[in-house]
């Protein structure tokens, strides 16, 4: 079997837990990869040249940190159909199936005794003058504007009208992305396995604005109209924000791609939702 073992080194004791893995695995016989930019850190390893070769050598990926690492290997594990084992070593760990202090549920890897989670994605395109770019989110898409103000945002769903509102931004999240920037502004808590897309307005200028969600086949097309000055940006998963212009538009449906994450116990979304919050308020 061939696993990649992908770590984020910036979290504590990264290094530490990532040694151990590499050796429980290479202990129950798996050759074990990485990507190239760790030769001479770790022996006994695979190299690749970059993390999308790496998804297609292998079997399967163990993630080494937070969600963000875990969103992050998603965007090449998910093209590639590999699944994706989380090793939590950040505060939460929503989408993680083994605890740093778990690292023995890896031989549940070698012996099939796990689950798989299929977990909807969304696809994101930015419909401008200069064409349009696609993009691939697990968690969530926000649309916000880079000062404290109210910016007018246009919204319809499947080609409708278009409806408009006054708000500091909107979300759309995945049912996986429920329980990150979507719950802290108000939306609801979604089963991450169920698909829909929730909308989240940031924010809104209104008595009556509140989270809504909707079928997962429908296209919702976001456009910002503001007469403000102010820059409004696109940002995918957290990752570096996009710049949105007045001309143009950004388009969100279900991607034809899932995450496959890999759970090696009989936990339900649940259980985990509840001793997740118990720990943040510790």
């Amino acid at each position: 079997m061939k696993i990649a073992v992908i770590p984020n080194l910036d979290k504590r004791d990264a290094d530490t837990y990532t040694r151990e893995i590499l050796a429980v695995l290479q202990e129950n016989g798996a050759e074990t990869l990485m990507h190239e930019k760790h030769r001479g850190q770790y022996e006994h390893v695979t190299f690749c040249k970059n993390h999308a070769a790496l998804a297609e050598s292998c079997d399967l990926i163990v993630a080494v940190g937070g969600d963000g690492t875990i969103i992050h290997t998603a965007k090449h594990a998910s093209v590639a159909g590999k699944p994706i084992l989380g090793v939590n070593l950040g505060r939460l760990g929503f989408l993680a199936g083994v605890e740093k202090d778990e690292l023995h549920k890896l031989k549940a890897l070698f012996t099939g005794d796990y689950r798989v989670r299929r977990l909807m994605m969304l696809s994101v395109t930015v419909h401008s003058v200069k064409g349009d770019t696609t993009y691939r989110a697990l968690n969530d898409a926000v649309v916000s504007g880079a000062q404290s103000r109210i910016y007018d945002f246009g919204f319809s769903v499947d080609g409708s009208k278009l409806y408009k509102f006054r708000a500091d931004g909107l979300i759309l999240a995945t049912p996986a992305g429920s329980t990150a920037y979507s719950l802290s502004a108000g939306g609801p808590v979604v089963d991450p396995e169920s698909e829909c897309v929730i909308f989240t307005p940031i924010c809104p200028h209104a008595l009556f604005n509140r989270s809504t969600l909707f079928c997962a086949d429908k296209t919702i097309t976001v456009s910002t109209d503001s007469d403000y000055s102010g820059e409004v940006y696109l940002t995918i998963d957290g990752g570096a924000p996009i710049r949105i212009h007045k001309t143009d538009t950004v388009s969100v449906s279900r991607s034809t791609y899932y995450t496959e994450l890999i759970q090696t116990d009989d936990r339900n979304f649940y259980d985990i939702v509840d001793s997740k919050f118990m720990q943040s308020r510790t």
